[in-house]
């Protein structure tokens, strides 16, 4: 039983195809999968190309520690990251605001379901209070006149979300796949946090959501095959 082919034993039924979505701290990967692996030969990120034989995955610099930005009235996210430190306001090391930090606002994470490991003594609590005062900043700002602090953080969720999205078309109706037949399955970090808003985009009915999506990436490195050339 997989995301591909959700029913066991039935070899009649239809697979699904699927898109992998991982949102990580920093960037976005969605690939999709339809029975075989897609590879390419050369690709183009951040305007870098690299020409070696590869998976088809396409990345984009939205993640949970993207900041976020209000230009001439524009929700702007990224592509600078907060990194892992200082890490977003919510962090409690003097960081920027983030995606994350629209989400603790948002009520999409919730400080009491995580460990107290933040702070500079990694023994305090996220810090919604913090994240909620950096949104405040922000709404004193001309540019913000009239908007919540909620309505700011939901704004800029939607522009990322939006940013996410994209690559997704770009993989299915781009090349002539109804993305509407697909699943969505979402690992990484941050990624259950985006995925029913964005699969209500896309039209997609259908996501998967592992237990163990936060440290999916971590597993399948710790399975793959070392190869020297």
């Amino acid at each position: 039983k997989t995301s591909y082919r959700p029913s066991p034993g039935n070899e009649g039924a239809n697979p699904m195809p699927v898109i992998g979505f991982d949102m990580g701290g920093t960037s976005t990967d969605v690939s999709r999968y339809d029975g075989t692996l897609e590879l390419v030969f050369e690709t183009t990120t951040a305007g870098v190309s690299i020409q070696a034989p590869q998976l088809d995955i396409h990345t984009v610099a939205a993640g949970g520690g993207s900041r976020l930005f209000l230009q001439n009235g524009l929700f702007v996210v990224g592509p600078e990251s907060a990194k892992a430190h200082p890490g977003p306001v919510c962090y409690r090391k003097n960081g920027y605001l983030a995606v994350t930090d629209a989400n603790v606002v948002l009520g999409r994470v919730i400080p009491d379901y995580f460990p107290n490991i933040f702070g500079p003594n990694e023994d305090e609590p996220l810090d919604l209070e913090g994240a909620r005062a950096a949104f405040r900043a922000i709404a004193g700002e001309e540019e913000a006149t009239g908007r919540s602090i909620e309505e700011l953080a939901w704004g800029f969720i939607q522009v990322a979300n939006e940013a996410m999205c994209r690559p997704i078309r770009n993989l299915t109706q781009m090349r002539g796949f109804d993305i509407t037949k697909h699943a969505l399955a979402c690992f990484g970090g941050a990624g259950p946090q985006h995925a029913c808003a964005m699969a209500r985009a896309l039209g997609i009915t259908k996501v998967y959501v592992h237990r163990y999506g936060g440290i999916l990436s971590a597993y399948g490195l710790s399975m793959a095959g070392a190869v020297a050339e």
